[in-house]
C-alpha cells in the first residue's frame, strides 16, 4: 500500500515537470519574439529601464527599442552576461535604413556599455547579440538604462588665508588650492559655475576676483563687485580634480585685504566614469 502511495505521488510530481525538447537547455524569455528590427520590443521612454533576458540560440538576437529626447544624456549597461559567452551592445536610430549609433564589443563576458547624448528626439534600437555565436539558454544578462549624468559641489578653501592688493589696478598675490586628490569629487566630474567667496575688506568700488583652472590655464574675471565668473560654463567641461587659482584687483585708489579666500564648485559627472 506504501508502495503504491509512493508510486502515485512521484507520478504527479513527474506530470508536474514541463515537458522540454532535447534542447533543455534554453529558455525563450518574456520579450521574445524580438529578432529583428521590425520584431523590437517596445520598452517606452528609457528612464530606469531594467531587463533581465537570456540568448537562447546561436542565431537569437535581442532587440528593444526606446524613446529618448534631444539633450538627455544616458547610458546602456549589458552586465551579467553569462560565463562562457561572449555578447556584445549595438545602438541604432529607428529610422530609414537604421543608423548605427554606438556600439561595445569588449571580449568575453565583460560588461558592455554605450553612453548616448541623445542628438535628435526619437525612437532608438538597443541590440544585444552573441560575437561568436555561444550562448546560455538559462543565463540572464541584465540590459540597464541609466541616466548618468548627476550633479555635486564642493567648497575648497585657498591658501594663503588671505591676500592683499594696494589698488589702483595692481593684482593682488595668488592663493591656491590642489584639489586632484580631493576624495569627495567624483573623478572625471567637470565644472558647472565656480564662484569666489570671502571678504574682501574695506568694500571697495570697481573690484574684480579672477579663478584659474590649471588645466585651462586661463585667467576668468568676475563682473564687478561679484563672486560669479559668467563666463566659466559647463560647455568648457574644465575638470575639477585639478589645481585652482585666485587673485583679486581693484581700481580704487585704497588697499585691501581679501580674507578666507573659498571656490565654490558646482560641478557635473558622469556616474559610468570607469565601467
Amino acid at each position: 500500500m506504501k508502495k503504491s502511495l509512493f508510486l502515485f505521488v512521484f507520478s504527479l510530481f513527474l506530470m508536474a515537470i514541463p515537458a522540454f525538447s532535447a534542447s533543455a537547455n534554453v529558455y525563450e524569455d518574456e520579450y521574445e519574439p524580438n529578432n529583428s528590427f521590425a520584431e523590437a520590443y517596445d520598452v517606452g521612454l528609457w528612464k530606469y529601464k531594467t531587463i533581465s533576458a537570456t540568448i537562447h540560440s546561436e542565431s537569437d538576437k535581442d532587440y528593444y527599442k526606446f524613446y529618448a529626447t534631444k539633450g538627455e544624456q544616458l547610458a546602456i549597461h549589458l552586465k551579467n552576461i553569462p560565463a562562457n559567452t561572449d555578447y556584445d551592445l549595438y545602438l541604432f536610430k529607428d529610422a530609414y535604413g537604421y543608423p548605427a549609433v554606438g556600439s561595445s564589443e569588449r571580449m568575453g563576458n565583460q560588461n558592455e556599455i554605450i553612453r548616448l547624448d541623445v542628438p535628435e528626439t526619437g525612437r532608438y534600437i538597443a541590440v544585444v547579440m552573441s560575437k561568436d555565436g555561444s550562448y546560455d539558454g538559462w543565463g540572464f544578462y541584465r540590459l540597464e538604462f541609466i541616466d548618468r549624468m548627476k550633479s555635486g559641489a564642493y567648497t575648497a578653501n585657498l591658501s594663503p588665508s588671505s591676500i592683499s592688493s594696494p589698488g589702483q589696478g595692481v593684482v593682488s598675490p595668488v592663493a591656491a588650492v590642489n584639489l586632484a586628490n580631493a576624495s569627495a569629487i567624483p573623478e572625471g566630474a567637470t565644472v558647472k559655475s565656480v564662484s569666489a567667496e570671502g571678504t574682501i575688506y574695506p568694500s571697495l568700488g570697481h573690484t574684480y576676483r579672477e579663478v584659474l583652472n590649471k588645466e585651462e590655464g586661463v585667467w576668468h574675471t568676475s563682473v564687478s563687485g561679484g563672486t560669479l565668473f559668467p563666463d566659466l560654463k559647463p560647455e568648457l567641461a574644465l575638470p575639477v580634480k585639478t589645481t585652482w587659482n585666485v587673485r583679486y584687483y581693484s581700481l580704487a585708489w585704497s588697499s585691501s585685504t581679501w580674507r578666507s579666500p573659498q571656490l565654490k564648485i558646482n560641478y557635473q559627472y558622469d556616474s559610468t566614469y570607469g565601467w
